[in-house]
């Protein structure tokens, strides 16, 4: 079945709705279809002139079938016209739909039955759909088969309408003349012939047949001398001349309500069609996704084959075509391109039906929303050009997404602008971070450099070997801010490129460890190692960096003789590391935005200086690029816990 081929695609189920007290079994049945297929459920009520006269109990139960309906999740959707085979199958065309569930009596069909029953003339229409036909009685569902589409040969049902309609004015006739009645009441019986055959047939020559026919008739059998065409009566002629004005005036008219009712269901399918392309606008992001909404509508509305030029910088991109299923005219790209090119640089219509090129092929529309223009859209129209009504909805979908096109310029715009912006803002930050917290260090070595130049000579070992470890120490400081800030800008440029090796967790911690040994002689460390191995997939040197990190933040905030302490252990499919320390913690409003970028705590450390608030930014940044988490806790009684976790790695010692 082709159904299910489509399913994974949005197969849509189409449920016919009615006042009939069976079509909620109907609507039962297609909802556990559209289940089944895993699609979208839209139930179709068609509203015929009938609808007016309707009884209020026959309202009440298509109300109830209408909830129904939306109960089950399905969308409502309501058609206007007098045929409703015909306006079921083009909902169904341009809605594209897959499968249509239709309600149909378990009767018998043969010699009784006089018409085609609403299902086969469905499956005229619409050959190509999938059909499910839900019995009244029983409740075995079953799929109808398709059936190749034959040409209708109304003519003899037509013929047949006009002598039964003809046969049966003519009896009446004789009737009322038998009993007496007025030359009036017979006319009357003719003009009641003619609307019936107005509005039975298909075709207006019947219609005006008839009304010649009737006078002609009613002149032979009811006037004075009967069986000829001649009238003693002054006032016959006058009479035929009425009858015959009046015959043309009621098949006129009534020609024309069918014409208007077809011209409003028209309008109202197409009016489903612009509200589903809108629907569908709302849910694109990309120029890409908007145009193949574009084409796909208007060749499903229009079934004209389509060409669509986009623009990029203002300057037409390579054109791509969608054909039609039954055009097998190739386009020509270099004659159409003048007309194309008007169209484009004027921002009006050009091609087919124009003034301009107008033996051109294709009728071209230029999407644009006031002045930006972004690209021009040509329907098809070798043979037929598109007409008044085709071409009103052609520019309503145009417009709508070329409003969709400007809406996705402005966002991406915002969305540059606000990168810029922020961009802008990291920089000055930055700036502000450098300016204030490496002057502190550097100002520092200056300052022991030149003691050690001026003076070193009278100084003593204990005092020159202080001043040698503060501007080693202010040298690390730098180092590790210089190494944090060359991270952090590769990550904000999306430049950081991982190393991914296979690690031993305690080997990266004792490696951290080693680097910070002389701030840490301060604390005391402890390490908890578990009894296993615990290997990790990571970039050692940018683990190694997280890890001195949190070590040296730990550190600086906590106080002379503090506990530090590392947890290193096994959880599920990661590994967790835990740094702990006894210092003052992190206060609640805090934990929030530590791991911003910028963000600093107003904590003084130890040697009073203030980090540029980069190094957990980047902490954090790193161990997601790694697929980890990173948080941070309270401590008991008091300080601070860091955790992080990796994905835990297996080796084989034996290889």
């Amino acid at each position: 079945m082709d159904i299910q081929k489509q399913g994974s695609q949005g197969t849509r189920i189409l449920v016919c709705l009615s006042s009939s007290t069976s079509n909620a079994r109907v609507i039962h049945a297609a909802s556990k279809i559209a289940a089944a297929f895993e699609g979208t459920l839209i139930a179709l009520f068609v509203e015929t002139p009938s609808y007016q006269l309707m009884p209020e109990d026959d309202r009440k139960r298509l109300r109830s079938n209408m909830n129904l309906a939306e109960k089950l999740g399905a969308r409502v959707e309501t058609v206007t016209g007098d045929d409703v085979p015909y306006q079921i199958a083009e909902y169904a065309r341009v809605s594209d739909i897959s499968g249509v569930v239709i309600g149909q009596p378990n009767t018998v069909g043969g010699l009784l039955r006089r018409r085609k029953s609403l299902t086969d003339r469905l499956v005229a229409y619409a050959p190509d759909l999938d059909y499910f036909i839900i019995p009244y009685y029983g409740t075995r569902v079953y799929m109808a088969r398709k059936t190749p589409e034959r040409s209708r040969k109304n003519i003899l049902a037509n013929i047949a309408i006009f002598l039964a309609s003809m046969a049966v004015s003519t009896g009446i006739g004789f009737l009322f003349s038998h009993l007496g009645f007025t030359d009036a009441n017979i006319i009357m019986v003719y003009l009641l012939g003619l609307l019936v055959v107005s509005i039975f047939t298909t075709h207006r020559a019947y219609s005006m047949v008839w009304a010649v026919i009737s006078v002609l008739l009613f002149d032979l059998l009811f006037t004075t001398p009967r069986f000829t065409f001649y009238a003693y009566g002054t006032g016959y002629p006058v009479t035929f001349l009425i009858m015959l004005a009046a015959a043309f005036s009621i098949s006129t008219l009534a020609i024309r309500l069918k014409q208007h009712a077809g011209q409003s269901a028209k309008a109202a399918q197409r009016m489903s069609v612009i509200l589903e392309t809108d629907r569908q606008l709302t849910k694109t992001k990309s120029r890409e996704e908007i145009l193949s909404v574009l084409a796909d509508q208007l060749t499903k509305l229009l079934d004209r084959s389509l060409v669509i030029f986009p623009a990029e910088n203002d300057a037409l991109g390579d054109p791509v075509f969608y054909p039609s299923a039954g055009d097998t005219v190739p386009y020509r790209t270099n004659e159409e391109k003048e007309a194309v090119e008007w169209c484009f640089s004027h921002r009006k219509r050009a091609g087919a039906t124009t003034e301009t090129f107008p033996k051109s092929d294709y009728l071209y529309y230029c999407m644009r929303v006031q002045d930006h223009a972004y690209g021009v859209v040509g329907v098809a129209g070798h043979d037929s050009p598109p007409d008044a009504s085709e071409q009103s909805v052609l520019a309503s979908v145009v417009g709508e997404c070329s409003l969709a096109l400007e809406n996705a310029r402005n966002a991406r715009e915002k969305e540059e602008s606000m990168i810029l912006a922020e961009n802008e803002r990291l920089r000055a930050n930055l700036l502000r971070a450098v300016s204030h917290d490496l002057r502190t260090p550097l100002t520092s070595i200056m300052g022991n450099a030149d003691s050690l130049m001026s003076c070193g000579e009278t100084l003593d070992a204990n005092t020159r070997s202080q001043l040698y470890s503060d501007i080693y120490q202010d040298a690390q400081w730098l180092n590790r801010m210089v190494e944090n800030l060359l991270s952090a800008s590769r990550m904000t440029g999306g430049k950081l490129n991982l190393n991914m090796t296979t690690e031993l967790m305690d080997d990266m911690i004792s490696e951290a460890v080693n680097h910070l040994s002389r701030q840490l002689k301060r604390c005391t460390l402890e390490r908890n190692r578990p009894d296993e191995l615990l290997f990790v997939k990571a970039d050692a040197r940018l683990i190694v960096q997280v890890i001195i990190n949190l070590l040296d933040n730990a550190a600086k905030y906590a106080p002379e003789g503090a506990v530090i302490r590392i947890d290193t252990a096994a959880q599920g499919e990661n590994v967790i590391v835990r740094i702990a320390d006894n210092g003052p913690g992190i206060p609640n409003d805090q934990k929030g935005v530590i791991f911003d970028l910028f963000y600093s705590s107003g904590n003084p450390t130890g040697d009073s200086r203030r980090g540029l608030g980069i190094g957990l930014a980047l902490c954090q940044s790193v161990i997601r690029a790694h697929g980890g988490t990173i948080s941070v806790s309270d401590n008991e009684p008091h300080g601070a816990v860091f955790t992080f976790s990796l994905p835990r790695d297996e080796v084989n010692l034996n290889e």
